[in-house]
């Protein structure tokens, strides 16, 4: 099934961006094949296909002759973008565009009107990185923003027989781009601007630092971007102070700061480029089929960093106020990016009516909620450490269909303040970006022939997006076969499994037969069942000279492209911190799966996993054959007079606390109210009384491994 979602990429140009950048990103993604690429070079082709076995051709028109690629990469110099896009409009195939967006305001407006022919997408890939997309996010926590200022600075001495020297291109239109079509992403295209740049001291010298103040005067704003390549110390950050604190970006942290100056949270972030460049390029596919409507960075969506750029170097010219052009060269309906500006109105307290923060009313408003789950099709990088407090929801809003972050563990979600009874559940954001479905659905023991089968299709059927089976199951052939019956798209669906005790010690091979079994090019989650190998003779015996840290062997199905996220399960605090704290552990554990559920909170193991960006799933959240705990007069007096079953209430309260929920059961009816648990919610009286229940006792305890995985500190 995977297969035919696959798509084929050309890569045009293959300069150090064209192969580097982009052929080393692509060439092991599962989602996306390099079917060929193009250089005029000769010498550039003949070093390419000593390495590569992809079909390289000399031009554009003698690969189009070979080839229909689904979308192309343009990779040239700057002065051939508009010739090689018109030749890929001619044969409808779209395109994802180096910078700058356009030479002049003509020529995007030449790309526009080719953008009809085939999708155009620019490549500003920080839109796509985690650390702008969990800012961005947390943006409404600072009230209302008073002042930005932004910084990209470095030590960069480009070749004097280089293109940057060759043809002028300085460091704002080299650098610069990419923090200011942040800004514009974040908060519109400004009112105004006054620039000034510095060479080494010759003014027809290409510049090398650069300053630009700019003003938002409709909602009072004002910033200030930095840019430089003569700076002694690379330095990327973005700080924007409000009305209720700041938030500081800082090469791979963000920072939170209330009004008084006390730091409320802080996270930090591993990411790839790789894995920035996969991401953009698989929202640009969904764009390019028809499953997303719209592009982050299309053509159409540039017009307002556009503007903004030719007005800033038009103050580098006049060394002037500028004014950015007010009629807008496209129209395009409320809820662009810029949608701060259509939903700014203060009330006499200075503050959104019915939100914090403008920016999110109005940015939410205009995209009719396309994205209320927190969808962020797979972004990318790895949340490390999460100190402080707990990111805090947003003041809930009273207007209608306004938005606030969600904390979770490891991640956000983003969730509706005010219609919470929308019909998919929210998604956590892992460490490694991607989102999983916060309710899943669980397969352990299937008990008849075919049942995992009928049941997985019924789930997918009422609408779960998340199953969870294991090596050790025996059903992966039933999940996999269930997915594919359902005709839904692979990437719509999230598939978990683990690796077995017993194979502790053969992850490539265990992975292998899970990848065979699922029938599936690639698996979302692989997970290490427990953290006690065996051997595959005598089970109730460890495997000799082996222990749960070599099987770090893990982290190559990952770059491989054969799964997605790896993690662990079964991982309490001891285990954890040996885990972690290991040499070979390169790659954070996106997930530790773990028996959780009033009677087994494993709290100060989910607060552990939290501290460390590392996401808790619940498996056993309905406590089965737990008696004691399903006739808790708590439990009975929530149910009563919220009308909801014993298992909603335990799946809500699991969903609540953070963690997502795997349920298990087999019955159509219990599927579908099992799944009605993500549309209401406990209040927080009632989630804490539940949360207070003292009871102690595990469903799976540990007595049967040859080694202890569970301890009081868990608890």
């Amino acid at each position: 099934m995977a297969a035919q979602h696959r798509y084929s990429a050309a890569i045009i140009g293959l300069g150090s961006r064209g192969q580097k950048a982009w052929f080393e990103s692509l060439r092991c993604s599962p989602d996306i094949s390099v079917d060929a690429v193009c250089d005029s070079s000769a010498a550039v082709l003949a070093a390419f296909s000593a390495r590569s076995c992809c079909p390289a051709y000399p031009s554009l028109e003698r690969l189009l002759e070979h080839h229909r690629p689904d979308f192309a990469i343009v990779c040239v110099p700057n002065r051939h973008h508009l010739g090689v896009i018109k030749q890929l409009a001619a044969a409808g195939v779209p395109c994802l565009k180096e910078k700058p967006i356009a030479g002049t305001v003509e020529e995007f407006l030449q790309l526009r009107s080719l953008a009809s022919k085939g999708k155009i997408g620019v490549t500003f890939q920080r839109r796509w990185q985690p650390r702008y997309r969990h800012f961005r996010r947390l943006l409404a926590e600072v009230g209302r923003p008073l002042s930005v200022r932004a910084t990209m600075a470095g030590k960069y001495d480009p070749p004097k027989d280089g293109w940057r020297v060759q043809h002028n291109v300085g460091t704002f239109d080299d650098l610069g781009v990419h923090m200011l079509d942040v800004l514009v992403w974040l908060f519109g295209r400004p009112s105004t601007v006054f620039a000034h740049c510095l060479a080494d001291g010759q003014p027809s010298e290409r510049d090398r630092e650069s300053h630009v103040l700019m003003t938002w005067q409709d909602f009072e704003l004002s910033g200030h971007l930095y840019v430089s390549e003569v700076a002694l110390d690379k330095e990327e950050c973005l700080l924007v102070r409000g009305t209720l604190g700041s938030l500081h970006l800082r090469d791979q942290e963000i920072v939170h700061y209330d009004f008084g100056g006390r730091q409320t949270f802080r996270v930090a972030f591993q990411s790839r480029k790789q894995d920035v460049i996969a991401s953009m390029c698989r929202d640009f596919c969904d764009y390019i089929s028809g499953e997303e409507k719209e592009f982050s960075t299309s053509i159409s969506q540039m017009e307002d960093t556009l503007l903004t750029t030719e007005a800033i170097n038009s103050s580098f010219a006049s060394h002037a106020l500028e004014k950015v052009a007010e009629v807008r060269v496209i129209g395009r309906q409320n809820g662009h990016a810029n949608g701060y500006q259509n939903g700014h109105e203060k009330d006499q307290n200075g503050r959104q009516n019915g939100h914090l923060n403008g920016h999110h009313n109005g940015y939410w408003n205009g995209h009719g909620h396309g994205h209320q789950n927190g969808k962020l099709n797979g972004c990318n990088g790895k949340v490390t450490t999460i100190q402080g407090n707990e990111i805090p929801n947003s003041t809930p809003s009273q207007s209608n269909g306004s938005l606030k972050p969600v904390d979770t563990d490891g991640g956000l979600t983003i969730q509706s303040a005010t219609e919470s009874n929308h019909a998919a559940p929210k998604t956590f954001l892992l460490n490694n970006g991607y989102e999983m479905p916060g309710l899943g659905f669980g397969t352990r023991k299937p008990k008849k022939p075919n049942e995992t089968y009928d049941a997985v299709r019924e789930a997918l059927k009422t609408g779960y997006r998340h199953i969870d089976t294991a090596f050790r199951y025996n059903n992966e052939e039933q999940v996999g076969q269930a997915v594919r019956d359902s005709g839904l798209p692979r990437q719509a669906v999230w598939v978990t499994t683990k690796i077995d005790n017993s194979w502790h010690h053969r992850v490539a091979e265990s992975v292998r037969i899970s990848l065979s079994r699922l029938g599936l090019d690639y698996i979302d989650l692989v997970l290490m069942h427990w953290p006690s190998p065996v051997d595959p003779d005598d089970t109730k015996r460890a495997l000799s000279d082996w222990n749960f840290i070599m099987t770090q062997d893990m982290q190559k199905e990952v770059h491989a492209g054969r799964v997605r996220a790896i993690g662990v399960s079964n991982f309490g605090i001891r285990n954890m911190k040996r885990l972690l704290s290991h040499p070979s552990c390169t790659i954070v554990p996106a997930v530790n799966q773990l028996e959780l559920h009033p009677y087994c909170p494993s709290t100060g193991l989910v607060a552990f996993c939290r501290e460390k960006g590392i996401h808790c799933t619940a498996y056993s959240p309905l406590a089965f054959g737990l008696r004691d705990l399903h006739g808790h007069p708590v439990l009975e007096d929530v149910c009563a007079r919220t009308g909801k079953t014993t298992q909603q209430v335990l799946i809500r309260w699991g969903l609540q606390r953070g963690t997502s929920v795997i349920p298990k059961s087999v019955s159509p009816d219990r599927i579908t109210a099992n799944f009605e648990a993500a549309a209401w919610e406990l209040s927080p009286e009632d989630h804490a009384e539940i949360t207070s229940i003292e009871g102690r006792c595990r469903v799976y305890p540990d007595d049967w491994l040859p080694a202890q995985v569970f301890w009081e500190e868990d608890d």
